[in-house]
């Protein structure tokens, strides 16, 4: 019986962890250097704030999986949210836009 409870525990650490990793993966933002969703692309994944990379401004791709995102007109997140990405919409601009940094709500 007690061998029985010991292959029961890593059973079950190993589930939670993996519903911890499926729990924390962000909606992704994909930002792209030119207009058009041409270029080169940066992938935006992380919950909290992160920067826009300089010169990815001319498109980009919304994919919601349950988060949204605050746009910022500056970096780090600062000052006031200039627009809001919805949690359950997908979105794209195929022209440039302004926002420099983006705060991913986990």
């Amino acid at each position: 019986m007690r061998k029985k409870s010991l292959t029961l525990v890593p059973a079950l650490a190993a589930g939670i962890i993996v519903l911890t990793a499926v729990a924390a993966h962000a909606s992704t933002l994909v930002v792209y250097e030119g207009p058009g969703f041409s270029g080169h692309s940066k992938a935006i994944t992380r919950c909290g704030v992160s920067n826009i990379p300089a010169g990815y401004n001319g498109s980009y791709k919304w994919y919601p999986t349950g988060q949204s995102a605050r746009m910022y007109n500056q970096p780090n997140a600062e000052g006031v949210a200039h627009y809001v990405l919805s949690s359950s919409r997908y979105t794209e601009q195929s022209t440039p836009f302004g926002w420099k940094s983006t705060f991913i709500e986990c």
